[in-house]
Parts: structure tokens; C-alpha cells; sequence
């Protein structure tokens, strides 16, 4: 498989490339292509052009969830032509916010499932697990077996004329199987990343060997990043490749644990696994 990472918070190499807070893949397995989340804008496009990105062989667009560094790039994605289905967790349309007092910041994604059906894309809902081909799997519906894995309560959703906490029932991930193990990639992990691997190995029954994406680690305190750590090894992690929000403090904790191949996956860097 390959991973490139098409937008993140900081720039890895190729300083040609946009750089801001957000998050989007491509991944290249041996049957399937697929976007995995689209950036914030249209910088993301810009930079997959750059990084010689094959879009019109995309097959899947998948967002992970409905926050706008996540998904508000997918319309110009969109605008180069990429008509794949787009496939999300229930409630990714939901109006999305961060509240403070009597403050709010709209966080959602700024399109509709209007603007898909406009131009022609099928919706595809996950619930539980889909199969994209015989390799790659997405998956919602994650248990929180991990009580120190907590959702901020900033992150509200706007029902009416009210609010009510987002727990993120809308968040999916993505699975695929390599010769070792599986490989999951993530996009923020609000429900908690190990609540998310916990969920894949109970249901796929396998060693997890990789993991890449934002773990939303970057409040943690350094007892929860050395619990998290501790307990990835046990699903048989070898390899994580961590980006946008999963914050400094992880940065430099892994870079005690000989045993893992860790790195920060920055805009441009690409991820080859056998």
C-alpha cells in the first residue's frame, strides 16, 4: 500500500507544497483507490496536482467526519473531475460547532447532501462495517470501552433552537488487510483512538500492525500518551505515522519506544508498506 499525505498541519519535505490545519490522503492499495478526507480548501487539490496524484482513477471519497479541516476541500476535489462515491458515517451533515458560553464557531463541512446530488455522486452511509473491495473496509459504531478517552465539551451539534454534545457517532475509519495484520487509518479519532482500535480488533480478529492518521491526543496529558502507547503495543503495533491533531507531547514521548516505527507524516509524505 501507499499513503500519501495530501494536506496536514505542517510541511514535511517538499516545502512546494500548502501546508494548514486539516487533514487529507490518498491511499493506493493493491484493489482499491481511495481519497480519504479532503483538506479544508482548495490547497489540497493544488497539492495532489503537485504530488502527481492520479484523481480521475479515485474509486472511494471517504470522509471521516463532518468537521470542516476534514471535508470543506472535498468541492473542488469535486471541480477536478473525482465523482467517486462518497462514503460517510450517519450524521455527517449534522450542523457541527464549538461552543464557549453563548459563543459558537460553525465546524461543519459547508455542503449538503443536496450538493451531491446536484452533481451526480451516490451517497454511501456506513453503518457497522462496508466493504470498499476485498482488502479495504471502512467502520462506525465504536464501542468506548476507555473511560480516559473523553470528548471535549466544546464540540456541540445545533438541533433546533438547542444543543446537544457531539459525540461523534458520525466518525469512521478506514481498514486494510496486510499479510501481518491490518492497517487503520484515522482521521481525528473524537471517539478515542483506542476506543477505535479496540472496536476493529474485536471485530476483524487480527493483530493491528499500523496506524496513521490524527489521534486528537494534542490536550492529552503525558499519563494518557503513555497509556495509549502502552496499550497500541498490545494490538501488535509496529508502525504509526500521526498527524494534525494529535499534538507535540505525543511527538516527543514516541520517540522513546525503540520498538515502533513512528514518524510524523507531514504535507507530501508518503507512507509504502508491504
Amino acid at each position: 500500500m501507499q499513503l500519501v499525505t495530501l494536506m496536514d498541519n505542517c510541511a514535511g519535505e517538499n516545502l512546494g507544497l500548502k501546508h494548514e490545519h486539516g487533514l487529507s490522503f490518498y491511499a493506493r492499495f493493491p484493489d482499491a483507490r481511495v481519497l480519504f478526507d479532503f483538506g479544508p480548501g482548495p490547497d489540497t487539490v493544488d497539492n495532489a496536482r503537485k504530488l502527481d496524484v492520479p484523481l480521475e482513477n479515485i474509486q472511494f471519497a471517504v470522509g471521516s467526519h463532518g468537521h470542516y479541516d476534514h471535508g470543506g476541500g472535498y468541492p473542488a476535489f469535486v471541480e477536478e473531475g473525482v465523482r467517486a462515491p462518497f462514503v460517510t458515517g450517519k450524521g455527517y451533515f449534522e450542523e457541527k460547532y464549538a461552543v464557549e458560553d453563548i459563543r459558537a464557531t460553525y465546524l461543519g463541512v459547508g455542503f449538503d447532501e443536496g450538493y451531491l446530488e446536484k452533481k451526480g455522486i451516490l451517497h454511501k452511509e456506513c453503518s457497522g462495517v462496508m466493504s470498499l473491495s476485498p482488502s479495504v473496509f471502512v467502520m462506525t459504531g465504536f464501542r468506548r470501552t476507555h473511560p480516559f478517552e473523553t470528548i471535549p465539551e466544546r464540540f456541540r451539534l445545533r438541533q433546533g433552537k438547542g444543543w446537544k454534545q457531539d459525540l461523534f457517532d458520525d466518525e469512521i475509519c478506514l481498514v486494510h488487510q496486510l499479510k501481518e495484520g491490518l492497517f487503520v487509518l484515522v482521521g481525528c479519532s473524537h471517539p478515542g483512538i483506542l476506543n477505535i482500535l479496540s472496536s476493529v480488533q474485536e471485530h476483524f480478529r487480527q493483530p493491528i500492525v499500523g496506524v496513521a492518521g490524527g489521534t486528537h491526543l494534542m490536550e492529552a496529558s503525558e499519563e494518557r500518551i503513555g497509556e495509549t502507547l502502552k496499550e497500541m503495543k498490545k494490538f501488535g503495533m509496529k508502525v504509526i505515522g500521526f498527524n494534525h491533531c494529535t499534538g507535540s507531547a505525543f511527538r516527543e514521548r514516541v520517540r522513546k519506544e525503540p520498538d515502533l516505527h513512528a514518524m510524523y507524516l507531514g504535507a507530501g509524505d508518503t507512507l509504502f508498506l508491504e
